[in-house]
């Protein structure tokens, strides 16, 4: 394949994409990314829609050396490469998986983007996970936490108060009642509860789903003898595992101990 051919474009002729899902944080380091330009040159070229020679253009990819170049530089011109005509959607996927690889999206800008792909996809988890390159346990964890937080929750995540992986163990812990499932997480915040106590209030409150917020959180808290195994697995029962915990919407670890302990009960090892 012959390289893309890269061109000086005016920056006054290039406009940032609304498909771009960069909507917060890039301007955060500017300098950093500026000093870095200024001394190494742009190793890498900004992306924009449509072809050399038909301006306006769109950004799509590249909007933090876009801005670099602009606000701090102060030059006159940019490095870019032409990716023809885009729809929205094809927009959104490649400015996804590039700032996902990349610095890390905020929550909202990522949550945002990988729920409008999913509506896109008609509610496929797994097309939005080929399309973008992302697993599909993360997809299906943005898609899933999108559809049941509260917007308090969600305010949470956007400020980084709480991760995504505590907002799903809250919810599944609540079984999907979100109300209790915002007590949960005030109460993991509270008792700064460690990984093995928000595996036990997950299990606990799903075996219970009538238990208080603070029933279930008081249970994860109880002292418990546990002993770790390394189990060897195969590369197909890892990839089995790691699409049943997608599938699941869980971590692997989980899957895999409910699994053992499921299979204990039925042989009649466990009562």
């Amino acid at each position: 394949m012959a390289p893309q051919q890269i061109y000086d474009i005016p920056l006054d002729q290039i406009t940032i994409d609304d498909a771009n899902v960069r909507h917060s944080g890039a301007e955060t380091d500017l300098q950093e990314l500026a000093d870095s330009i200024k001394k190494h040159g742009l190793l890498q070229p900004v992306v924009l829609r449509g072809w050399e020679g038909h301006p306006p253009y769109e950004l799509i990819i590249g909007q933090r050396r876009f801005l670099a170049h602009k606000n701090i530089l102060k030059v006159k011109t940019i490095k870019a490469t032409f990716a023809g005509k885009l729809t929205d959607e094809q927009v959104a996927i490649r400015s996804l998986a590039e700032n996902m690889c990349r610095r890390e999206l905020s929550y909202k800008d990522a949550a945002y983007a990988i729920t409008a792909l999913y509506k896109h996809f008609r509610h496929d988890a797994p097309r939005v996970s080929k399309e973008t390159g992302l697993s599909l346990r993360k997809v299906n964890q943005y898609v899933y936490i999108e559809e049941r937080a509260t917007s308090k929750t969600k305010r949470q995540l956007h400020e980084g108060k709480v991760t995504p992986a505590d907002v799903q163990r809250a919810i599944r812990a609540a079984s999907e009642d979100i109300d209790k499932a915002d007590k949960l997480l005030d109460l993991m915040k509270k008792y700064e509860l460690p990984m093995p106590a928000k595996k036990r209030m997950v299990e606990y409150g799903q075996e219970n789903p009538s238990a208080t917020a603070e029933e279930i959180v008081e249970k994860a808290r109880e002292p418990i003898a546990e002993r770790a195994f390394l189990v060897q697995l195969t590369d197909s029962e890892r990839k089995a595992l790691e699409g049943a915990a997608a599938s699941m919407k869980m971590e692997p670890d989980e899957v895999a101990t409910r699994a053992v302990r499921e299979w204990l009960s039925a042989k009649g090892f466990m009562g």
